[in-house]
C-alpha cells in the first residue's frame, strides 16, 4: 500500500481568511479534515463561528479571529493570536476577495476611482497585507510555511464590465509568482488558484432567478457545470500538503476546462 501521509495536514495549523462561507469555508473544512488546526480570519462573527462549529465536530482545533484582512493591525493581531493559540501558524489561505457590498458589473466609463480603489484594497491589497504578515513570521522565527492564493480565471483572460477584479486578480497572480521566487530558498512555497465559476453565495445572487444566463454560462464550461467550493478546498489542501513540495510560483485554473471567456457571451 502506497504512503499517503504526505496527503496530510496533521499537525500544522492553517489560517484560512474569509472562511466564514464559500470557497473559504470550504477550504477551513476540507484543511481540518486533512489534520491542520485552524484560525477561521473572518470579518463576520456569526458565520465565522458557524464555520468553527463545523470544524470542531471533525474533531478540530479552531480559533475565531474577527479580521479585516485590509487593516494592517487587524492582520497582525489575527496572526499573534494564532500563533500563541496553537504555537505556530504553517499555512495561509488567502481567500477574501469580491466585488464589495454592492456587487455589480461596470465599465471602465461608469467606474468611480473610489470604486476601483477599494477593490483593489479588497481583493489585492488585502493580500500583500496577510502575505507580509505571514513571511515577516516565517522569516524571523526561520520557519517553513506554505502560502495558497485564491485568484480567478478574470486574472488570466477577459472578462467584460470587470475591469478591476479582473486587474486585481491579475496582481495576486503576479504576487504568487514574485514572492515565490523570492523566498522559495527559505522553504516557503508560494502558489495560487484561479478558479473559473464556482457555487458561492455571491455569484449566486448574481444570477438568482436568471436561469438563461447560467446556462449560457454552463454552455462553454467543458464539464458542463459550474463548480463546487469543496474541489477547491481539496485543491488548496492539495498545495499546502508535503504533496505538492515541489510546487510553487504556480497558477492552477479550476475552471471545468474552461480557458477562456467569450466575451461576448452576456456576463450578468
Amino acid at each position: 500500500m502506497h504512503d499517503m501521509s504526505a496527503y496530510a495536514l496533521d499537525g500544522m495549523t492553517a489560517v484560512v481568511t474569509g472562511a466564514g462561507s464559500g470557497i473559504g469555508r470550504s477550504t477551513a473544512l476540507q484543511m481540518a479534515s486533512a489534520g491542520a488546526n485552524i484560525v477561521v480570519a473572518e470579518l463576520e462573527h456569526d458565520t465565522a463561528e458557524e464555520t468553527a462549529e463545523m470544524i470542531r465536530r471533525l474533531g478540530q482545533h479552531v480559533l475565531v479571529a474577527v479580521t479585516d484582512v485590509t487593516n494592517v493591525e487587524s492582520v497582525q493581531a489575527m496572526m499573534a493570536a494564532g500563533i500563541d493559540e496553537f504555537g505556530g501558524i504553517d499555512v495561509l489561505v488567502n481567500n477574501v476577495g469580491g466585488l464589495g457590498p454592492r456587487p455589480r458589473k461596470t465599465t471602465i466609463v461608469e467606474l468611480e476611482l473610489t470604486e476601483w480603489e477599494s477593490l483593489l484594497r479588497l481583493n489585492l491589497t488585502s493580500q500583500f497585507i496577510c502575505c507580509k504578515a505571514f513571511i515577516t513570521y516565517l522569516i524571523d522565527t526561520a520557519r517553513k510555511g506554505n502560502i495558497v492564493n485564491i485568484a480567478s480565471l478574470a486574472a488570466l483572460v477577459p472578462y467584460e464590465t470587470s475591469v478591476v477584479y479582473g486587474a486585481a486578480k491579475a496582481g495576486v497572480v503576479s504576487m504568487t509568482q514574485t514572492l515565490a521566487a523570492e523566498y522559495g530558498k527559505h522553504g516557503i512555497r508560494v502558489n495560487c488558484i484561479a478558479p473559473g465559476h464556482v457555487r458561492t453565495p455571491i455569484p449566486e445572487a448574481l444570477y438568482k432567478a436568471r436561469e438563461e444566463l447560467r446556462a449560457a454560462q454552463r454552455s462553454i464550461i467543458p464539464l458542463g457545470r459550474w463548480g463546487e467550493p469543496d474541489e477547491l478546498g481539496r485543491l488548496a489542501v492539495f498545495l499546502a500538503s508535503d504533496a505538492s513540495s515541489y510546487v510553487t510560483g504556480q497558477t492552477i485554473v479550476a475552471s471545468g476546462g474552461m480557458t477562456y471567456f467569450l466575451t461576448k457571451l452576456p456576463q450578468g
